[in-house]
């Protein structure tokens, strides 16, 4: 298996699926080739940058028309090339016109498309090509408008860096850490949602949308439980600000009941509040339709989640659906290799699924709508395996 195998996989299966609902090889308008000694001088600085850089490896961002990448792929060393590009609709158009035929499962060019930056990121990092370990550049072909909207992504490759995180044995003990969630007597599976929680932690706080507590059994733990009761009236972020008001330790970590932190996850935590952070963001993973395969493009993965942050006055949640944390002071980072997985799609059936959408559509007032499909790219979990990646990463702070 080549180093780029996961990545080819991923990004053919993101590419067969076309949500604007055209066909996969459909003729598309595509970038017009540079002629041959235009595109000898794009080669001849973009080689020359690579090698006055002294790096081993090379990252493109942007495809174009894919003359250039052709050219370089053929004149590095197999393995020391990978391109990038955030529009699927262009990779797919290109494919189709048998402009990629450097890239391939043998692996001598990588190829990464998605429309998310933080998927390429990950897949990035997946094959040895992550922040610090390649030289980013912005494909010379690209007009200077098309670089601009690449430049998010060119930030995240290249002003990010890696956190160092103490050992176990080096912490005087366990975080003072609150665990939260806010949550409705209706959710499926609370049973095994509140196993999860390790011993160690300080304190619970769970804030019902109920008129009162409801009657529920919590398994056996040393830590504190707190319960509220308050009907969530279509607004997400009062509930939150309700469940962090009662929040007590020097740390929340806040998961919703469809959530899940692997022992693993739970055990590296102390270590994440020992690195000298405000905040961590964690990638959501969603299985479907089956728990072997991920949902992935179009922003489904890794679906950046911030979860884990220092507890200090002046944070609150905005927003009354899809609520974000506010005031948080401080640098913030990315638990790359630490996964919450998502069971909403598994654990609930298609009405339970739309209740919950039309509940989001409501504390939207109508200004967001959300459709269930059931039609999106998915991968073997293995693709997007957190043991592929390493466990920080500061491209936030």
């Amino acid at each position: 298996m080549s180093r780029f195998s996961a990545l080819c996989a991923y990004t053919a299966e993101v590419l067969a699926f076309d949500f604007a609902g055209r066909a996969a090889n459909a003729p598309l308008p595509l970038p017009v080739e540079p002629g041959a000694e235009a595109l000898a001088k794009l080669t001849a600085r973009t080689l020359g940058a690579f090698q006055r850089s002294g790096a081993a490896r090379l990252v493109l961002l942007g495809v174009a028309s894919g003359a250039l990448a052709r050219e370089v792929a053929h004149e590095l060393p197999p393995g020391a090339l990978c391109v990038c590009e955030l529009d699927a609709a262009l990779a797919r158009g290109l494919r189709g016109a048998g402009r990629l035929e450097w890239w391939n499962e043998a692996g001598a060019a990588g190829f990464v498309a998605d429309a998310s930056p933080w998927a390429v990121l990950a897949l990035l990092e997946s094959a040895g090509f992550g922040p610090g370990r390649a030289l980013v550049l912005p494909n010379p072909e690209l007009p200077p408008q098309a670089k601009q909207a690449l430049r998010p992504l060119e930030l995240l490759l290249t002003k990010s860096r890696p956190v160092a995180l103490p050992e176990l044995s080096e912490l005087a003990g366990p975080p003072r850490l609150s665990a939260a969630a806010i949550l409705s007597p209706t959710e499926p599976d609370l049973p095994e949602f509140f196993a999860q929680f390790p011993p160690w932690l300080e304190e619970l706080v769970l804030v019902w949308d109920a008129e009162t507590v409801p009657d529920v059994t919590l398994p056996h733990r040393h830590f504190a439980v707190r319960q509220l009761a308050r009907p969530l009236d279509a607004d997400f972020s009062a509930q939150r600000n309700a469940m962090l008001a009662a929040c007590a330790g020097e740390w929340v970590l806040y998961l919703d009941a469809d959530e899940r932190l692997s022992p693993e996850a739970w055990a590296a935590v102390p270590r994440l509040c020992a690195a000298g952070m405000a905040g961590w963001h964690f990638p959501r993973v969603t299985p479907y339709p089956t728990p072997d395969r991920a949902l992935v493009g179009f922003g489904l993965w890794p679906d950046i989640q911030l979860r884990l942050f220092r507890n200090a006055p002046g944070l609150a949640f905005a927003n009354p659906v899809h609520e974000r944390l506010t005031g948080l002071a401080g640098p913030q980072a990315l638990a790359l290799g630490l996964e919450i997985e998502h069971l909403s799609r598994l654990r609930k059936n298609e009405d339970q699924l739309r209740n919950k959408l039309s509940g989001f559509d409501l504390a939207g007032a109508g200004r967001v709508r959300h459709a269930l499909s059931a039609e999106y790219p998915s991968v073997p979990r293995g693709l997007v395996s957190p043991s592929l990646a390493p466990l920080g990463r500061d491209p936030l702070g």
